[in-house]
């Protein structure tokens, strides 16, 4: 056994015997970390993969066969600035597969698909209430999720793109230890901020899953987010930089973008759950806490049956904010 695989078992037993990744990551130096916790994640990873195999088949659990797909279908999805969103079912990975083969024709009908999981009411509330309002990072963010999630049930998809696209940077600087008294993090920090995440945490719950989807979320920063402008368009402009500077003049606050910019908060969310190793707070929500907003946004989208004025200026109908 190498060395440095015997220093990443001690970084895994020390996060499993509780002790704070600041406090083992100050037993090392910057390149021993980055080595030994590297080291960590990759053998935290395999062995995850071994245990998995290992469970008998009537347990239910996401197979290695199943990851795999997973991690197939958002390496073409990404090419498109998407992603498998956290709530998917095995039907809908199966479906959103089986229609990989017609793209760019069956974009549509994936985003449809997507649409109504990561914007059905319910669903946008659990992850409000559950999620965004109680991790570090995101609740000082909350108030403009809210301002986002009407505006895109209200069909005011600009006013949605507009507010929520800065919340993404907002949360991953704060989540790199950013606060008001600091400089700002150097822009290729930022973007390598997933690729980076085993330093964060070398030993992540559900590994499995925080590599398929720290991988995705690279992949759509890089290629998409924070494509640098002078290098192209990113796929359907989905970009920070057109978005902050009006660099070109097609279309980019789009319902398309919206979907995209909540499919990678949740994401950022599910992330940031493994990597904390807390309990899901979504999973002790009462029917009481979020049944005033699940009425809310249903009222709502019963106001879109009639003519708001969202669809006088914007010509949105009900049918393109529910699919």
């Amino acid at each position: 056994m190498t060395k440095a695989t015997i220093k990443a078992q001690e970084i895994i037993n020390s996060i499993n015997n509780g002790e704070s990744i600041v406090s083992i990551k100050s037993q090392f130096d910057t390149d021993q970390w980055y080595s030994y916790g590297s080291k960590a994640y990759n053998l935290s990873l395999e062995n995850a993969k071994k245990e998995r195999k290992q469970k008998k088949e009537n347990v239910l659990t996401t197979s290695n066969d199943e990851i795999s797909a997973i991690l197939k279908l958002n390496e073409k999805l990404s090419e498109h600035a998407l992603l498998l969103p956290i709530f998917s079912t095995l039907g809908e990975l199966n479906h959103i597969t089986s229609l990989l083969p017609n793209l760019p024709n069956s974009e549509n009908q994936i985003l449809e698909i997507i649409g109504k999981m990561t914007m059905h009411p319910k669903l946008r509330v659990l992850q409000k209430k559950g999620r965004i309002e109680k991790f570090e990072y995101f609740k000082i963010f909350s108030k403009l999720v809210d301002a986002s999630t009407l505006c895109y049930y209200r069909g005011n998809f600009i006013s949605c793109y507009l507010t929520l696209i800065p919340v993404i940077e907002g949360v991953i600087i704060r989540w790199m230890g950013f606060s008001e008294t600091d400089s700002k993090p150097e822009f290729e920090e930022i973007r390598k901020f997933f690729k980076n995440s085993a330093l964060r945490q070398p030993f992540p719950a559900n590994i499995l899953f925080h590599n398929i989807f720290t991988k995705a979320c690279d992949k759509i920063l890089n290629e998409h987010f924070y494509k640098p402008t002078s290098t192209g368009n990113s796929y359907a402009n989905f970009n920070r930089h057109v978005a902050s500077h009006l660099l070109n003049d097609n279309q980019f606050a789009t319902k398309e973008n919206c979907l995209r910019l909540f499919i990678l908060l949740d994401t950022m969310t599910e992330i940031y759950l493994y990597e904390s190793r807390e309990k899901d707070p979504r999973f002790n929500l009462g029917n009481e806490e979020i049944k005033e907003d699940i009425d809310l946004l249903t009222e709502i989208l019963l106001e879109n049956l009639k003519e708001t004025p969202e669809q006088k200026y914007f010509g949105t109908k009900l049918k393109d904010i529910v699919q």
